[in-house]
């Protein structure tokens, strides 16, 4: 079992096998997880390994398509925040981002023109050209096949965790559950102002499921003390780590943690001061309910949990920490994230949400 801190200087790595054999064991170490650090590593997930290196082959073709290629399913095109990013084109605590990226999820039709807005969050994507890149789709939706049992399941696994009923948190789901995929580049910045590849920040769905696809460190993470722990890749491994929407319905039982990615020169070498060439990233994001809203909460925790969550928390330098996400409906703060993140599609499809939010959150970057 996982040695408990309130100041964690390690990522805690937790054995999904044990859901089967030693479930007490992994429910405590998941709850030390989700209250005093907010990530973990999770080994041996059900997720075939030709499956993930399937993926990883892909995600390296496609940004390796001609930058025209890449341009026909832009994101700028897309209402629903689906599809490619230039090359800094995404802005993280008022910073640019040095990455590449493009964004799919779950297939879904859009919605229809009488439901809020905030449910063009939920839409169908933007595919690469198949002749382009033959099969691209296929390994996509054949690892969100795979992902998406095991996400499911940690619906039920955090709340037996805390010592809720296993149904508690299946209420504050959308169905079908909405899974982002972000296929991420991080080229070799020119020099270290540019060494920010995600500022810091902390995410607002419910659970990230990260797969760090090439052996790069960079991902950091703020302790309670302010301090950053890396996160380095392991072998076969996901990064898991709370989301705000989580923290939300969890009524900060729950604690999502301010995270980052540092492209110091340092991290583009092998020990042997080797370059490593882009690092590659692709994390899942698990979607809640988009309708759901502060008066839907309704958990109520043992004492002995209560207990366990201390006033103290983790210092953050992420400047949109987006509190009003959770006095609306989740939607509509997800939307506003959204079109500060991506502005370019704020201005195209949202141009008055985006100047409201603008003046409301400060201008971004």
């Amino acid at each position: 079992m996982a040695i408990q801190s309130n100041c964690f200087t390690a990522i805690p790595l937790l054995d999904y096998s044990l859901t089967a054999s030693d479930k007490p064991a992994f429910l405590a170490d998941l709850r030390n997880a989700l209250i005093n650090v907010g990530f973990f590593y999770l080994i041996n997930a059900p997720i075939a390994p030709e499956i993930r290196h399937g993926l990883v082959k892909k995600c390296k073709a496609l940004f390796d398509l001609p930058l025209e290629k890449k341009l026909e399913i832009e994101m700028v095109n897309s209402k629903h925040f689906l599809g490619y990013s230039r090359l800094g084109a995404e802005i993280t605590a008022r910073k640019q981002d040095y990455r590449e990226q493009f964004d799919f999820a779950t297939e879904l039709p859009a919605p229809g023109p009488e439901e809020p807005l905030y449910r063009n969050i939920r839409g169908p994507n933007q595919w690469p050209d198949e002749n382009a890149i033959p099969g691209f789709r296929q390994s996509v939706e054949a690892y969100l096949g795979e992902l998406s049992p095991v996400a499911e399941n940690f619906q039920l696994l955090i709340a037996e965790a805390l010592d809720l009923p296993s149904s508690a948190l299946k209420q504050f789901f959308d169905s079908p559950v909405q899974q982002k995929m972000k296929l991420i580049k991080y080229p070799p910045p020119p020099s270290d102002a540019e060494s920010q590849g995600v500022g810091p920040h902390k995410d607002s769905e419910f659970l990230t499921f990260l797969l760090q696809a090439t052996p790069h460190h960079g991902l950091e993470v703020q302790n309670k003390s302010g301090g950053w722990v890396p996160a380095p890749p392991i072998e076969g491994s996901l990064v898991v780590n709370i989301g705000r929407a989580l923290e939300a319905i969890t009524r900060g039982v729950c604690t999502a943690t301010t995270h980052r990615v540092n492209l110091a020169p340092s991290n583009y070498v092998d020990a042997d001061g080797e370059p490593l060439g882009p690092r590659f990233s692709i994390p899942v994001f698990q979607g809640m309910g988009l309708d759901l809203a502060v008066k839907d909460i309704s958990l109520e925790f043992p004492e002995h949990i209560k207990e366990l969550v201390g006033d103290g928390k983790a210092r953050s330098d992420a400047e949109a920490t987006f509190n009003e996400i959770f006095r609306g409906r989740t939607g509509e703060g997800t939307l506003i994230h959204r079109i500060i993140s991506h502005q370019d599609v704020g201005r195209r499809w949202y141009p008055e949400l985006l100047a409201r939010a603008l003046g409301e959150y400060g201008e971004q970057g």
